[in-house]
Protein backbone atom coordinates (compact mmCIF):
# COMPACT_ATOMS: atom_id res chain seq x y z
CA UNK A 1 0.00 0.00 0.00
CA UNK A 2 1.51 3.34 -1.06
CA UNK A 3 2.17 6.02 1.58
CA UNK A 4 -0.47 8.39 0.17
CA UNK A 5 -3.15 5.75 0.60
CA UNK A 6 -1.97 4.83 4.10
CA UNK A 7 -2.66 8.27 5.53
CA UNK A 8 -6.29 8.07 4.43
CA UNK A 9 -6.64 4.59 5.92
CA UNK A 10 -5.24 5.85 9.23
CA UNK A 11 -7.58 8.84 9.15
CA UNK A 12 -10.57 6.62 8.36
CA UNK A 13 -9.65 4.28 11.20
CA UNK A 14 -9.31 7.27 13.55
CA UNK A 15 -12.77 8.50 12.57
CA UNK A 16 -14.62 5.17 12.47
CA UNK A 17 -12.63 2.82 14.76
CA UNK A 18 -12.67 0.13 12.09
CA UNK A 19 -13.37 -3.45 13.07
CA UNK A 20 -11.64 -6.18 11.03
CA UNK A 21 -14.94 -6.97 9.29
CA UNK A 22 -15.65 -3.32 8.41
CA UNK A 23 -12.05 -2.88 7.29
CA UNK A 24 -12.22 -5.85 4.90
CA UNK A 25 -15.62 -4.72 3.55
CA UNK A 26 -14.37 -1.21 2.76
CA UNK A 27 -11.05 -2.49 1.43
CA UNK A 28 -12.80 -4.82 -0.99
CA UNK A 29 -15.62 -2.45 -1.91
CA UNK A 30 -13.32 0.45 -2.71
CA UNK A 31 -10.51 -1.74 -4.12
CA UNK A 32 -8.07 -0.55 -1.44
CA UNK A 33 -8.59 3.10 -2.42
CA UNK A 34 -8.71 4.65 1.05
CA UNK A 35 -8.73 8.20 -0.27
CA UNK A 36 -12.10 7.40 -1.85
CA UNK A 37 -13.29 5.89 1.45
CA UNK A 38 -12.16 8.98 3.36
CA UNK A 39 -14.18 11.23 1.08
CA UNK A 40 -17.31 9.27 1.99
CA UNK A 41 -16.82 9.60 5.76
CA UNK A 42 -19.42 11.86 7.36
CA UNK A 43 -18.15 15.37 8.03
CA UNK A 44 -19.03 15.18 11.72
CA UNK A 45 -17.08 11.98 12.16
CA UNK A 46 -13.92 13.32 10.54
CA UNK A 47 -14.06 16.75 12.14
CA UNK A 48 -10.61 17.83 13.41
CA UNK A 49 -8.94 14.79 11.76
CA UNK A 50 -6.23 15.73 9.28
CA UNK A 51 -4.59 12.81 7.42
CA UNK A 52 -1.35 14.74 6.88
CA UNK A 53 -1.20 15.80 10.55
CA UNK A 54 -1.63 12.18 11.64
CA UNK A 55 1.38 11.12 9.59
CA UNK A 56 3.42 14.06 10.84
CA UNK A 57 2.63 13.34 14.50
CA UNK A 58 3.50 9.65 14.17
CA UNK A 59 6.80 10.48 12.46
CA UNK A 60 7.74 13.06 15.11
CA UNK A 61 7.12 10.52 17.87
CA UNK A 62 9.02 7.73 16.04
CA UNK A 63 5.87 5.63 15.89
CA UNK A 64 5.56 3.06 13.12
CA UNK A 65 2.56 0.83 12.44
CA UNK A 66 1.44 -2.45 10.93
CA UNK A 67 -1.71 -2.69 8.81
CA UNK A 68 -3.86 -5.82 8.82
CA UNK A 69 -3.34 -7.72 5.56
CA UNK A 70 0.04 -6.15 4.75
CA UNK A 71 3.09 -8.48 4.42
CA UNK A 72 4.82 -7.05 7.53
CA UNK A 73 1.80 -7.54 9.80
CA UNK A 74 2.50 -10.46 12.20
CA UNK A 75 0.82 -13.48 10.61
CA UNK A 76 0.02 -15.23 13.88
CA UNK A 77 -1.84 -12.13 15.08
CA UNK A 78 -3.67 -11.68 11.77
CA UNK A 79 -5.30 -15.06 12.26
CA UNK A 80 -6.87 -14.48 15.68
CA UNK A 81 -10.59 -13.83 16.03
CA UNK A 82 -10.41 -10.01 16.20
CA UNK A 83 -6.98 -8.70 15.16
CA UNK A 84 -6.18 -4.98 15.45
CA UNK A 85 -6.67 -3.23 12.11
CA UNK A 86 -3.74 -0.95 12.97
CA UNK A 87 -1.00 -2.04 15.35
CA UNK A 88 1.21 0.84 16.48
CA UNK A 89 4.87 0.25 17.31
CA UNK A 90 7.71 2.02 19.11
CA UNK A 91 11.27 0.83 19.50
CA UNK A 92 12.62 -2.16 17.60
CA UNK A 93 10.47 -3.01 14.59
CA UNK A 94 9.24 -6.60 14.42
CA UNK A 95 11.17 -8.96 12.14
CA UNK A 96 10.70 -12.57 11.10
CA UNK A 97 13.65 -13.53 13.32
CA UNK A 98 11.71 -12.33 16.38
CA UNK A 99 9.40 -15.32 16.04
CA UNK A 100 8.49 -17.83 17.35
CA UNK A 101 7.80 -16.15 20.68
CA UNK A 102 6.43 -17.18 24.06
CA UNK A 103 4.27 -14.97 26.26
CA UNK A 104 4.81 -14.93 30.02
CA UNK A 105 2.06 -13.64 32.31
CA UNK A 106 1.27 -13.84 35.99
CA UNK A 107 0.26 -12.07 39.15
CA UNK A 108 1.00 -8.39 39.80
CA UNK A 109 1.63 -9.43 43.42
CA UNK A 110 3.95 -12.25 42.50
CA UNK A 111 5.18 -14.41 45.39
CA UNK A 112 8.79 -15.32 46.12
CA UNK A 113 8.05 -18.80 44.74
CA UNK A 114 6.57 -17.25 41.61
CA UNK A 115 9.60 -15.02 41.13
CA UNK A 116 11.98 -17.96 41.42
CA UNK A 117 9.94 -20.06 38.98
CA UNK A 118 9.65 -17.19 36.49
CA UNK A 119 13.36 -16.35 36.67
CA UNK A 120 14.54 -19.92 36.11
CA UNK A 121 12.02 -20.91 33.43
CA UNK A 122 12.10 -17.64 31.48
CA UNK A 123 15.90 -17.44 31.57
CA UNK A 124 16.17 -20.91 29.99
CA UNK A 125 13.72 -19.90 27.27
CA UNK A 126 15.45 -16.57 26.61
CA UNK A 127 18.88 -18.20 26.34
CA UNK A 128 17.52 -20.17 23.39
CA UNK A 129 16.86 -16.90 21.53
CA UNK A 130 13.08 -17.05 21.92
CA UNK A 131 11.36 -13.65 22.09
CA UNK A 132 9.53 -13.01 25.37
CA UNK A 133 6.18 -11.20 25.17
CA UNK A 134 4.21 -9.73 28.05
CA UNK A 135 2.05 -6.75 29.04
CA UNK A 136 4.42 -4.43 30.97
CA UNK A 137 2.25 -4.66 34.10
CA UNK A 138 3.81 -4.69 37.56
CA UNK A 139 4.92 -8.01 38.99
CA UNK A 140 5.33 -10.99 36.67
CA UNK A 141 5.13 -9.00 33.40
CA UNK A 142 7.89 -6.59 34.37
CA UNK A 143 10.12 -9.39 35.64
CA UNK A 144 9.66 -11.36 32.40
CA UNK A 145 10.71 -8.36 30.28
CA UNK A 146 13.75 -7.68 32.46
CA UNK A 147 14.89 -11.31 32.38
CA UNK A 148 14.69 -11.31 28.58
CA UNK A 149 16.84 -8.17 28.45
CA UNK A 150 19.32 -9.62 30.95
CA UNK A 151 19.75 -12.60 28.62
CA UNK A 152 20.22 -10.36 25.54
CA UNK A 153 16.93 -11.54 24.05
CA UNK A 154 14.32 -9.42 22.33
CA UNK A 155 11.20 -8.64 24.34
CA UNK A 156 7.83 -7.23 23.28
CA UNK A 157 5.51 -5.29 25.59
CA UNK A 158 1.87 -4.87 24.57
CA UNK A 159 0.24 -1.82 26.13
CA UNK A 160 -3.29 -1.19 27.31
CA UNK A 161 -2.94 2.52 26.54
CA UNK A 162 -1.67 4.85 23.83
CA UNK A 163 1.63 3.89 22.25
CA UNK A 164 3.28 7.23 23.10
CA UNK A 165 3.62 6.75 26.85
CA UNK A 166 4.72 3.97 29.17
CA UNK A 167 2.28 2.80 31.82
CA UNK A 168 2.74 2.18 34.68
CA UNK A 169 5.28 4.97 35.22
CA UNK A 170 7.22 2.65 37.51
CA UNK A 171 8.59 0.99 34.36
CA UNK A 172 9.39 4.16 32.45
CA UNK A 173 13.11 4.50 33.23
CA UNK A 174 14.28 1.01 32.27
CA UNK A 175 11.84 0.72 29.35
CA UNK A 176 12.99 4.01 27.79
CA UNK A 177 16.60 2.84 28.12
CA UNK A 178 15.76 -0.47 26.39
CA UNK A 179 13.91 1.41 23.63
CA UNK A 180 16.94 3.65 23.02
CA UNK A 181 19.16 0.57 22.77
CA UNK A 182 16.76 -1.09 20.27
CA UNK A 183 16.17 -4.05 22.60
CA UNK A 184 12.46 -3.53 23.31
CA UNK A 185 9.36 -3.31 21.14
CA UNK A 186 6.25 -1.54 22.38
CA UNK A 187 2.98 -2.42 20.65
CA UNK A 188 -0.53 -1.04 21.06
CA UNK A 189 -3.77 -0.88 19.14
CA UNK A 190 -4.52 2.46 20.83
CA UNK A 191 -3.77 5.87 19.37
CA UNK A 192 -1.21 8.19 20.96
CA UNK A 193 -2.72 10.06 23.88
CA UNK A 194 -5.22 7.35 24.87
CA UNK A 195 -5.09 6.70 28.62
CA UNK A 196 -5.24 3.24 30.19
CA UNK A 197 -8.70 1.99 31.15
CA UNK A 198 -9.67 -1.27 32.91
CA UNK A 199 -11.46 -2.68 29.87
CA UNK A 200 -8.37 -2.18 27.70
CA UNK A 201 -6.31 -4.81 29.54
CA UNK A 202 -8.33 -7.91 28.53
CA UNK A 203 -8.26 -6.51 24.97
CA UNK A 204 -4.47 -6.22 25.24
CA UNK A 205 -4.19 -9.83 26.44
CA UNK A 206 -5.55 -11.23 23.16
CA UNK A 207 -2.63 -9.53 21.37
CA UNK A 208 -0.08 -10.88 23.87
CA UNK A 209 -1.28 -14.46 23.39
CA UNK A 210 -2.02 -14.02 19.68
CA UNK A 211 1.60 -13.13 18.92
CA UNK A 212 2.89 -16.18 20.77
CA UNK A 213 3.25 -19.86 19.97
CA UNK A 214 2.53 -20.60 23.64
CA UNK A 215 1.62 -18.80 26.86
CA UNK A 216 3.27 -19.47 30.21
CA UNK A 217 1.15 -18.70 33.28
CA UNK A 218 3.36 -18.20 36.35
CA UNK A 219 0.75 -17.53 39.02
CA UNK A 220 -2.98 -16.83 38.84
CA UNK A 221 -5.65 -16.38 41.47
CA UNK A 222 -9.09 -17.93 41.02
CA UNK A 223 -10.25 -14.79 39.19
CA UNK A 224 -7.43 -12.99 37.42
CA UNK A 225 -6.26 -11.45 34.19
CA UNK A 226 -3.83 -14.32 33.76
CA UNK A 227 -6.73 -16.78 33.53
CA UNK A 228 -8.33 -14.52 30.91
CA UNK A 229 -5.06 -14.77 28.97
CA UNK A 230 -5.09 -18.56 29.31
CA UNK A 231 -8.63 -18.71 27.92
CA UNK A 232 -7.70 -16.47 25.00
CA UNK A 233 -4.63 -18.57 24.20
CA UNK A 234 -6.74 -21.74 24.16
CA UNK A 235 -9.32 -20.07 21.90
CA UNK A 236 -6.48 -19.12 19.56
CA UNK A 237 -5.30 -22.75 19.42
CA UNK A 238 -2.10 -21.95 21.30
CA UNK A 239 -0.35 -24.09 23.89
CA UNK A 240 -0.75 -23.09 27.54
CA UNK A 241 1.74 -23.96 30.30
CA UNK A 242 1.13 -23.31 33.99
CA UNK A 243 3.51 -23.47 36.94
CA UNK A 244 2.12 -25.84 39.60
CA UNK A 245 1.71 -24.18 42.98
CA UNK A 246 1.02 -24.93 46.60
CA UNK A 247 -2.59 -26.08 47.03
CA UNK A 248 -3.09 -23.69 49.97
CA UNK A 249 -1.86 -20.61 48.10
CA UNK A 250 -4.53 -18.27 46.64
CA UNK A 251 -1.92 -17.14 44.12
CA UNK A 252 -1.81 -20.65 42.65
CA UNK A 253 -5.51 -21.47 42.74
CA UNK A 254 -6.01 -20.47 39.11
CA UNK A 255 -2.93 -22.24 37.72
CA UNK A 256 -3.68 -25.41 39.67
CA UNK A 257 -7.25 -25.37 38.34
CA UNK A 258 -5.96 -25.08 34.75
CA UNK A 259 -3.78 -28.13 35.36
CA UNK A 260 -6.54 -30.11 37.09
CA UNK A 261 -8.91 -29.45 34.18
CA UNK A 262 -6.12 -30.37 31.69
CA UNK A 263 -6.41 -26.96 30.05
CA UNK A 264 -2.69 -26.39 30.57
CA UNK A 265 0.45 -28.48 30.70
CA UNK A 266 2.64 -28.35 33.78
CA UNK A 267 5.60 -26.00 33.37
CA UNK A 268 8.56 -27.63 35.12
CA UNK A 269 11.45 -25.91 33.35
CA UNK A 270 12.23 -23.77 30.34
CA UNK A 271 14.00 -26.71 28.70
CA UNK A 272 10.92 -28.90 29.09
CA UNK A 273 8.69 -26.25 27.50
CA UNK A 274 11.06 -25.78 24.57
CA UNK A 275 11.30 -29.54 24.02
CA UNK A 276 7.51 -29.91 24.02
CA UNK A 277 7.24 -27.08 21.48
CA UNK A 278 10.11 -28.39 19.37
CA UNK A 279 12.09 -25.20 19.96
CA UNK A 280 15.13 -26.27 21.96
CA UNK A 281 18.27 -24.78 20.47
CA UNK A 282 16.03 -22.73 18.23
CA UNK A 283 18.41 -21.97 15.38
CA UNK A 284 19.42 -25.61 14.91
CA UNK A 285 15.86 -26.75 15.37
CA UNK A 286 14.65 -24.73 12.41
CA UNK A 287 16.82 -26.78 10.05
CA UNK A 288 15.83 -30.17 11.41
CA UNK A 289 12.13 -29.33 11.61
CA UNK A 290 11.99 -28.71 7.87
CA UNK A 291 13.31 -32.23 7.25
CA UNK A 292 10.90 -34.01 9.61
CA UNK A 293 7.42 -33.10 8.41
CA UNK A 294 4.51 -34.05 10.70
CA UNK A 295 2.48 -37.05 9.61
CA UNK A 296 -0.37 -36.74 12.10
CA UNK A 297 -2.35 -33.99 13.82
CA UNK A 298 -3.57 -30.56 12.76
CA UNK A 299 -0.28 -29.56 11.13
CA UNK A 300 -0.33 -32.64 8.90
CA UNK A 301 -3.94 -31.91 7.88
CA UNK A 302 -3.04 -28.38 6.76
CA UNK A 303 0.12 -29.51 4.94
CA UNK A 304 -2.00 -31.98 2.95
CA UNK A 305 -3.81 -29.00 1.42
CA UNK A 306 -0.62 -28.13 -0.49
CA UNK A 307 -0.23 -31.56 -2.13
CA UNK A 308 -1.72 -30.61 -5.49
CA UNK A 309 -0.84 -26.94 -5.46
CA UNK A 310 2.31 -25.74 -3.64
CA UNK A 311 1.28 -22.06 -3.71
CA UNK A 312 -2.15 -20.99 -2.47
CA UNK A 313 -4.15 -18.09 -1.01
CA UNK A 314 -5.31 -18.44 2.59
CA UNK A 315 -8.97 -18.23 1.52
CA UNK A 316 -8.53 -21.26 -0.76
CA UNK A 317 -6.82 -23.20 2.02
CA UNK A 318 -9.63 -22.42 4.47
CA UNK A 319 -12.24 -23.40 1.89
CA UNK A 320 -10.62 -26.79 1.23
CA UNK A 321 -9.70 -27.55 4.84
CA UNK A 322 -11.74 -30.07 6.87
CA UNK A 323 -10.92 -27.99 9.96
CA UNK A 324 -12.71 -24.90 11.24
CA UNK A 325 -11.44 -21.68 9.64
CA UNK A 326 -9.81 -20.27 12.80
CA UNK A 327 -8.07 -23.61 13.46
CA UNK A 328 -6.74 -23.74 9.90
CA UNK A 329 -5.44 -20.16 10.17
CA UNK A 330 -3.80 -20.72 13.55
CA UNK A 331 -2.19 -23.98 12.39
CA UNK A 332 -0.90 -22.26 9.26
CA UNK A 333 0.72 -19.65 11.50
CA UNK A 334 2.50 -22.35 13.48
CA UNK A 335 3.69 -24.03 10.27
CA UNK A 336 5.19 -20.74 9.13
CA UNK A 337 6.86 -20.20 12.51
CA UNK A 338 8.40 -23.69 12.34
CA UNK A 339 9.66 -23.15 8.79
CA UNK A 340 7.46 -25.65 6.94
CA UNK A 341 5.38 -23.03 5.15
CA UNK A 342 6.55 -19.73 3.64
CA UNK A 343 4.49 -16.52 3.71
CA UNK A 344 4.76 -14.93 0.27
CA UNK A 345 2.77 -11.80 1.21
CA UNK A 346 -0.73 -10.82 0.20
CA UNK A 347 -1.97 -13.81 2.26
CA UNK A 348 -0.41 -16.34 -0.14
CA UNK A 349 1.59 -19.30 1.14
CA UNK A 350 3.84 -21.98 -0.29
CA UNK A 351 5.63 -25.14 0.84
Amino acid sequence: MIQKTKKYLLATHRALSLTPKKFETLKKGYKNNWEAVWKQVDGKQKKNIDPDKIMQDLAEKNITYYILGEPDYPLALANIKSPPVILFCRGKNLEASDFPSISVVGSRKISSYGKRALEEITSEIARNNITIISGLALGADTLAHKIALANNTHTVAVLGNGIDHIYPKFNQKWAEKALSENKLTLLSEHWPGVHARPEFFPMRNRIVTGLSIATLIIEAAQKSGSLISAGMALDQNREVFAVPGEIFSPQSAGTNKLLAETKAQAALSGTQILEMLGLQKHQAAQKSLKQELPTTGLEAEVLKLFQDEPKQHINDLIRKSPLESHVTSATLSLLEIKGWVKNLGNQEFSV
